[in-house]
């Protein structure tokens, strides 16, 4: 993320939103950058955290009383919550506050064996898939996003080889032979720089190119 952040030049005190920003951990990482931050989320008690620890923040309903574009858009870790139809319309809401030439930072998990440990992850998005929906031109069967972006930058994360299925890692007193591998995979994962290990998520850098046209 902070090597995509000094990539894009974005300018001095740069309007920034960032969606979903939980516990404000990225809010203090792109203020550090010198930008405009305003975090939102719909979580009334981790907003008002993030105000007493003096972050810039606020619920859904207090942001849809807001006016003015943004720079850059961010949201890390959340587009997996949601459904496709779900997803576009919700993004397209957010990108409509979009600047023309502004950027979308976004982060998401891949499909891996711990994806669904999470309760409120629906599915994984790949890179293609957002491709086809917002850079596209191409008529789309069932869904098509009204704002165009085009993708400048991609990144992807890589984490070690880990066993998620396996007896030992449930039940207590079972002989600990799973947990010994995951411990030596991440050895193997730092001493191999990675080589050793999955593409587990990635990180896309958008640009947005017009103004919203008409959904279909």
């Amino acid at each position: 993320l902070r090597r995509i952040l000094r990539a894009l030049r974005l300018p001095a005190r740069g309007r920034v939103l960032d969606v979903g920003c939980g516990y404000g951990k990225n809010i203090s990482l792109l203020r550090a950058h010198g930008l405009d931050v305003l975090g939102v989320d719909i979580n009334k008690e981790l907003v008002e955290r993030n105000k007493q620890n003096g972050l810039p923040c606020c619920t859904l309903g207090q942001f849809k009383s807001t006016r003015g574009s943004f720079d850059l858009i961010l949201m890390s870790h959340i587009v997996e919550h949601f459904s496709p139809g779900e997803l576009i319309r919700w993004m397209d809401g957010y990108l409509d506050r979009l600047r023309p030439g502004g950027h979308l930072l976004l982060v998401t998990p891949l499909l891996s064996p711990y994806f669904f440990d999470d309760f409120d992850h629906i599915r994984p998005y790949q890179p293609v898939g957002m491709q086809l929906v917002f850079c596209s031109d191409d008529a789309q069967v069932q869904f098509r996003a009204r704002n165009r972006l085009r993708l400048t930058d991609i990144r992807f994360r890589r984490a070690p080889l880990k066993r998620v299925f396996a007896r030992d890692l449930y039940v207590p007193g079972a002989l600990r032979v799973s947990r010994s591998l995951n411990l030596l995979f991440a050895v193997l994962f730092r001493c191999s720089l990675g080589l050793v290990g999955r593409t587990d998520g990635w990180i896309g850098a958008y640009q947005k190119e017009s103004e919203p046209t008409s959904s279909k």
